[in-house]
This record gives structure tokens, C-alpha cells and sequence, in this order.
């Protein structure tokens, strides 16, 4: 018999270090699927459906019947059939109170902006869709030598192809594979064994950059966003001074010169009284694998150097790119209480800032992140430029499971 919780399957709040981890990893790559397993009442709902119980059943089984371990990873990955299967069903029921609750909570997270406007059946249906092919998207990238989202991003050589992973996950679900799977799926989670497919590789290939320091808001930036609340925005001209990271090119440099240059710039910015915060942008990021975070190491800079307090500094210690740059600076300010119809500052080199002015960058950002969670104004001079977030900044990105 299966004896791991479903708890303990996916991740979900509970004692150790990793497993906090990989809660957080759920809720930030896949709200949906977080949400399932949270809300008991959407679960029993789930939990009690034919279609939906009969799936996990057929996959699990399929599964633990897989000879090798390429072929494991083919049939635990959600095809396009098993996709419209699981969202047409979702949209099917998506009457009931319980899931009719699931989906008025969701769409108030933002975390599905895009599909914000669709009747609940459809809004389902589309936030199924994204998560799953999420899911895939890791599978295939960190099991199956699939492109990756940029070459930071590539599966740690050290960990590459490790087939016990698997193989331990089949011999767990193959033994009383018909009733195991049935305990497994009896809160309704149809996707758990994919997804702790995907999580095992992630974990294998040590890829935690979205969880790094979380949670931010008792952690790195406690006492900056105390101070949000108590800020008297009129005071100052901007809300905040975004500093674009720029991460070091070589192994074991923590920080470069062009990220000091663009420290100095934007300490002289914010004692000249021009923003409350100084939001500093970067994370694990350059190059691959680096133990070293943008972010954490411009803020020890400005503190050590200028001598700027802690609590005017805002740690964003996730960005890989310049898109996430500003989308997860916006994230910040929409969540921590900045007045949105105040404009902030951006501030970098004359080429990245020329580069985010023109107009193939506003269509990476609908590509990459599927939104453009941001309105651009004046630019001031070579480094500065003004800019409003905006509130879609909170879609969450399917494609980039390290910094969705």
C-alpha cells in the first residue's frame, strides 16, 4: 500500500525545509492545482467524480506498467487528449457551489488574469490547460532533454538522468496499483502523479531559484514592507527606483562593476529624495547555476557602501531576465500597498533601458509572460526611465517554472 499523505505527495505545508519548498514551487508554478488540494470543499467535489477518478486510475496504472524509463515519462506526461478530457469535465461541473468558489478566488488572485473575463467553465478549462502544460514543460525540459525557457535555465549536468528517480516513483504506485491509486486520488488530485513527476526532477536538478527567500515578506524584506505602510507617498516625486540587475559573466563573482555602477546611480537617485524604496531586481541567474543572487548581493552593496537602510531597500531576488525585471518589481509594489497611479522610476545603462523602450520588448512580454505588466512614460535621461506597473503583472508565467 502507498503510505506518503497526499500532503506529503504534493508538497503542501507541513514541517521540513524541503517540503516548504516545494509547497511553495505549487502555489507559484500551478495555483490551480494548489488550490484543489487546499479547499476541502472543492476537493470533496472532485474527490467523489467518476471521469476524474477513473483518469488517475488509468494513468497511474499505465504508469507502473511502463518497461522503461523513457517510456515512463511519455505516459505519466498529460497528452492533449488527457488535457481536454480533465478540462472539459472541469467545465462540466464547474457549476457547483464549491468550484464556483474555487474559481471566484482565483480569478481575484490574478494568478490567471488572461482568462479573468470567461465564464467559470471556460476560465477552468484554461487555467487547467496552463497548468498542465506547466507540468509538461518541466518534465520535458529536466527528464527529457526538451529546450528549455533560456540557456540559464538548462538541467544541472551534475544531476542529469537520474533513473532511480523514476523507477523509486513506479515501484511506489506498481503494488496494489487499483486500490493505492484510488487512496491517492480520494481528495480528487488527478494530476498528483504528474505532478510529483515534475517536482522529482526539479529537486534532482536542485532548481529552486523560485523559492529563494521566501517568505520574502518576513524574511529579506521585513522591514521594508513595514514601512510601506507607514509611508507618506506625497513626500516624494516617484514610489519607487527600479535597479535593473546586471548578473556577473563569471564563476564566483558576486557582484560585477556595471551592477555597482548601477547601485551608485540609484543610491545617488534615492538620497536625493527622488523615491521611499529602492527596488533592486535580479536573481540565481548569471552564470547558470550560480550560488550568488543579484538582488540579496546589490543590496549588502548599498547598505556596506552607501550606507542606504535596510528598510528603504527591496529585495527581488527572483528575475532571470529583463521582462521579470520589471514584471516581479510590479508584483511587489501591487501586493505590498504602493499607490498604483504613482510612477515609478526604472533606472539601468542606456542600452538595456533603450532596449525596454522599444516596441519588440513590450512583444517578448506578451510572449514569454503572456502579458505586459507595465505603462511606460518619459524617459528622463540615459538612465532613467518613468513607469507604471500594472495590475496583470500577477499572470503567472507557464513556461518558466524558475521564475513564473
Amino acid at each position: 500500500m502507498i503510505t506518503l499523505s497526499l500532503i506529503v505527495l504534493l508538497g503542501l505545508p507541513c514541517t521540513g525545509a524541503n517540503v516548504t519548498k516545494r509547497s511553495i514551487l505549487i502555489q507559484k508554478n500551478f495555483e490551480l492545482c494548489f488550490q484543489m488540494a487546499q479547499d476541502g470543499n472543492s476537493a470533496a467535489v472532485l474527490a467523489s467524480d467518476p471521469v476524474l477518478t477513473e483518469f488517475a486510475l488509468q494513468k497511474r496504472e499505465a504508469f507502473g506498467k511502463a518497461s522503461t524509463e523513457e517510456d515512463a515519462l511519455k505516459t505519466v506526461m498529460f497528452s492533449k487528449e488527457d488535457i481536454g478530457l480533465i478540462g472539459d469535465r472541469l467545465a462540466e461541473i464547474s457549476s457547483t457551489p464549491a468550484l464556483k468558489q474555487l474559481c471566484s478566488n482565483l480569478k481575484k488572485s490574478g494568478k490567471y488574469f488572461i482568462f479573468n473575463e470567461l465564464p467559470d467553465g471556460e476560465f477552468l478549462r484554461s487555467a487547467w490547460t496552463q497548468d498542465a502544460g506547466g507540468i509538461n514543460k518541466i518534465i520535458d525540459v529536466y527528464a527529457l532533454d526538451g529546450k528549455p525557457h533560456s540557456s540559464i535555465d538548462i538541467p544541472d549536468p551534475r544531476f542529469k538522468n537520474l533513473p532511480y528517480y523514476i523507477d523509486a516513483l513506479a515501484k511506489v504506485v506498481r503494488p496494489g496499483i487499483r486500490e493505492n491509486a484510488l487512496a491517492l486520488s480520494s481528495k480528487g488530485l488527478f494530476y498528483a502523479l504528474t505532478l510529483e513527476v515534475a517536482l522529482a526532477y526539479l529537486d534532482a536538478n536542485d532548481r529552486y531559484e523560485a523559492t529563494d527567500f521566501e517568505p520574502m515578506a518576513t524574511g529579506i524584506n521585513a522591514k521594508a514592507y513595514a514601512k510601506v505602510r507607514s509611508t507618506k507617498w506625497e513626500k516624494y516625486p516617484y514610489s519607487a527606483i527600479l535597479v535593473l540587475g546586471a548578473g556577473p559573466n563569471d564563476e564566483g563573482q558576486a557582484l560585477n562593476p556595471k551592477g555597482r555602477v548601477r547601485c551608485a546611480y540609484a543610491a545617488g537617485l534615492y538620497l536625493q529624495g527622488q523615491a521611499p524604496f529602492l527596488i533592486l531586481s535580479g536573481g540565481r541567474a548569471h552564470p547558470a547555476m550560480t550560488p550568488y543572487s543579484e538582488a540579496e548581493e546589490m543590496k549588502r552593496y548599498l547598505m556596506e557602501v552607501f550606507g542606504i537602510p535596510e528598510e528603504a531597500i527591496i529585495a527581488e531576488p527572483h528575475a532571470r531576465h529583463t521582462t521579470t525585471n520589471v514584471r516581479n518589481a510590479a508584483r511587489i509594489m501591487l501586493t505590498t500597498g504602493f499607490p498604483m497611479d504613482k510612477p515609478a522610476l526604472m533606472s539601468s545603462t542606456q542600452e538595456q533601458l533603450n532596449s525596454v523602450e522599444k516596441p519588440r520588448f513590450q512583444d517578448r512580454c506578451r510572449m514569454e509572460m503572456l502579458v505586459v505588466p507595465f505603462r511606460l512614460g518619459e524617459r528622463l535621461n540615459t538612465r532613467e526611465l518613468v513607469f507604471w506597473p500594472l495590475s496583470n503583472a500577477t499572470q503567472i508565467n507557464p513556461i518558466d517554472p524558475l521564475d513564473p
